[in-house]
Formats: C-alpha cells, structure tokens, sequence
C-alpha cells in the first residue's frame, strides 16, 4: 500500500510542471510565425559593437520598445559589461546615453574607444509588415522579436525589432496572465489571416 501511493503521489508531482508549461508553450506556438501588421510605432536601436581585441559587429539591432500593464510605455536598451539599463521616452536620449555608458577606455592607454556605437534608432511605423521570428518567456518579461517581410516575400532571418512585455512581479508557471499579456501585445500589433 505504501509503494502504491508513493508511485500515485511521485505521478502527481511530475504531471504538475508539465501541465503549468502548456500555458506557455501554448503561447509561444500562438504567436511564433505570425505574420503581424504594425499599429503602433516600435523603435529600434542600430548600433556596432566593439570587441576588446578589435572584432567588430556592425548594424546589429536591438529592440527598445517595452510595454508595462501600469507604467505605460517606454524605451529601453539593456545592459551589457554590467552596466546598467538605459531607459528614457525619447530614442535620441537613448543614443546618447549609450554613448556615455559605454565609452571604454583603450587597452594600449593611449585613448578611448566606443564598445557599443549607436548610429540610428529605427522606427517601424504603423501599417508595416512582420513576422514574429521569436518568442521569449523570461521570469518577469515576454520578448516578441521580428524580422521584415514584405507582402509577397517570406521572412527574413534577420532581426528587424522587438517588444517586450516588463511585468511587475514574476509571471505564474502555468501563464495565466495571457490574456492581459497579448492585449499589451495588441496595443502594438495585430496578426494577419494569410488567405494564401
């Protein structure tokens, strides 16, 4: 009798984290591939990264727009070399204060150099078209990346913007905040029915 409710309750315990995942899982399958229309300005940052032994990345890309269900809107670059974030309501803030963030004095001593380099904020503008190439669900942050299409081209793999939904407080195991996280969502984008 013992070993059989050991084996009911050990079944219990392992179905819990499986069942409290469907909520996400659920949601990333949703929205990943989507081709979606934009509604609402998102920004993105444009910008070359320096490496310390002079391996440079250029136009890398990376989206500042983050949507609050109680702080509204505002944008944000993460931070990098422990800095911390950058954040402001204004894109051209944005490029200065990553220029004074990440300045970085030169290895040889003999002057300074820029690790991050921003050269412009992209903005896409409403009544464009992405698709959602990626969908991140950290503990209190639901990440949408895109990337570009065109109306008769298919996506491209390279990271057009993104959107990040900032909860307050650690979002629940099994999702349960959905439905205020994809109105959020809604605020910025809306899915298209590809009658193809």
């Amino acid at each position: 009798m013992r070993n059989t409710t050991l084996v009911i309750l050990f079944g219990v315990l392992l179905s819990i984290p499986v069942s409290a995942n469907q909520g996400r899982k659920s949601f990333v399958e949703n929205w990943q591939g989507k081709r979606v229309a934009i509604k609402r300005t998102l920004f993105t940052l444009v910008y070359d990264e320096h490496g310390r032994v002079g391996k440079t990345s250029r136009n890398k890309r990376e989206g500042l727009t983050v949507v609050t269900p109680s702080n509204g809107v505002f944008l944000r670059f993460d931070g990098r070399d422990s800095e911390e974030d950058i954040v402001s309501a204004d894109p051209d803030q944005i490029i200065d204060q990553v220029n004074v963030a990440y300045r970085r004095t030169s290895s040889l001593d003999i002057g300074f150099f820029q690790r991050i380099e921003p050269t412009v904020v992209a903005r896409y503008e409403p009544g464009g078209m992405l698709v959602v190439k990626q969908v991140r669900i950290d503990r209190d942050r639901v990440r949408l990346t895109f990337a570009k299409t065109g109306d008769d081209e298919p996506a491209t793999d390279e990271v057009a913007t993104e959107l990040t939904i900032q909860w307050p407080i650690p979002l629940s195991s099994g999702l349960t905040e959905r439905p205020q996280i994809e109105a959020l969502i809604r605020q910025f984008v809306y899915t298209i029915i590809d009658t193809r």
